[in-house]
């Protein structure tokens, strides 16, 4: 489906993004292409406009085919969306309730005389599904954060820090053209790889124990997210146990994920081999999410999701086992859903690194 017959759909007469000091920059780039951090979208069958100030009235032309409408500070931003809709004589327009301001939504509704159609879920649903151009994005984005933690490697000693390694993989993914890291690199060795989402910190890493790196790269506005696990040394018997069940998990995943099954069927087969292991209770989170504009969006590898999903929908497969106070390991990959199975996106090997 695509924005037009959305609109059809939906029985809308016109589409209206707010994106106010990035607030909505996913659904602004998606819809018109335009990257800037301030501006009001409006797309209908006939027309396609972006309003936004001095700031982007040059970067609106060469970004976006969209009619560029100046907005000066003359009167107030959200008088001008009004104004346009009355001219426009519309009375169904859909909106993302989920990514405006309540603010901003009770304004709207207080000066026109329509009926506001909530499109989040459309508009999450119409981005899950890639064209072969955001691919080739996520492609290098991919390319970009395994060869930051390839250079990232290299540096690893005794006594360095999460936060040295972090920090040093995020100035590479810079070096190598990434706009940005996908998010705040979770380096989390030894006791506090049993965090999940263990942000890092000036812990030193210690001979022999496991090193969680979680980390991402944006390229041309499309993330990666991978992780990995490194030892100084040798790990311990049990390490390398829970390790192989970890990358069993994955591939028992991996290996039947396709599009038309739902993300719980695809959950459940790392799920339930986790728990055939006796790790069961160590695995809390689900296994994967989306990827894309946005490092987490639609569709979710969850047992809650029982929607089937997209053919070219690239997700994430991403099991973990934690032990308290111990240790934990985690390994994922990008993939990308075909109807007769998938393909692995990433390429790092998926053993433990020992450096």
């Amino acid at each position: 489906m695509n924005l037009d017959n959305l609109l059809a759909s939906k029985g809308l007469d016109v589409l209206v993004v707010l994106n106010i000091e990035s607030s909505n920059k996913p659904s602004t780039r998606f819809i018109s292409g335009f990257t800037g951090s301030f501006s009001g979208t409006i797309y209908s069958k006939d027309r396609r406009i972006i309003i936004t100030d001095s700031r982007y009235w040059e970067q609106v032309k060469m970004e976006s085919d969209f009619e560029l409408v100046k907005y000066k500070a003359d009167k107030k931003f959200l008088d001008i969306i009004v104004d346009f809709l009355k001219k426009m004589e519309v009375k169904r327009v859909g909106i993302e309730k989920e990514r405006t301001l309540a603010n901003h939504l009770e304004y709207l509704t207080e000066n026109l005389d329509v009926e506001f159609v909530d499109v989040s879920a459309d508009l999450l649903k119409l981005r899950a599904v890639k064209s072969e151009k955001e691919v080739e994005q996520i492609r290098k984005a991919i390319y970009i954060a395994e060869e930051a933690f390839k250079k990232t490697l290299e540096i690893i000693r005794p006594k360095i820090t999460e936060k040295e390694i972090a920090a040093y993989l995020e100035y590479q993914i810079k070096l190598l053209g990434g706009d940005k890291f996908s998010f705040d690199t979770i380096v989390a060795s030894g006791w506090r790889g049993a965090l999940p989402h263990g942000i890092a910190t000036e812990k030193e890493i210690e001979i022999g124990e496991p090193v969680v790196v979680d980390w991402g790269a944006y390229y041309n506005g499309y993330a990666s997210d991978l992780t990995r696990v490194f030892c100084i040394g040798e790990p311990n018997d049990e390490v390398k146990r829970v390790h192989e069940v970890v990358l069993k998990a994955q591939q028992e995943a991996i290996n039947i994920a396709r599009a038309g099954l739902t993300g719980a069927e695809i959950d459940k087969a790392s799920r339930d081999y986790i728990s055939q292991n006796g790790y069961g209770e160590f695995f809390g989170h689900s296994l994967g999410h989306g990827i894309g504009l946005e490092v987490h969006e639609e569709p979710r590898l969850s047992f809650s999701n029982k929607e089937k999903l997209p053919e070219n929908a690239v997700v994430t497969v991403e099991p973990g086992i934690y032990l308290p106070k111990k240790f934990g390991i985690r390994i994922e990959d990008d993939i990308i859903l075909t109807n007769s199975g998938c393909e692995v996106l990433s390429s790092l090997p998926r053993d433990i690194f020992v450096v």
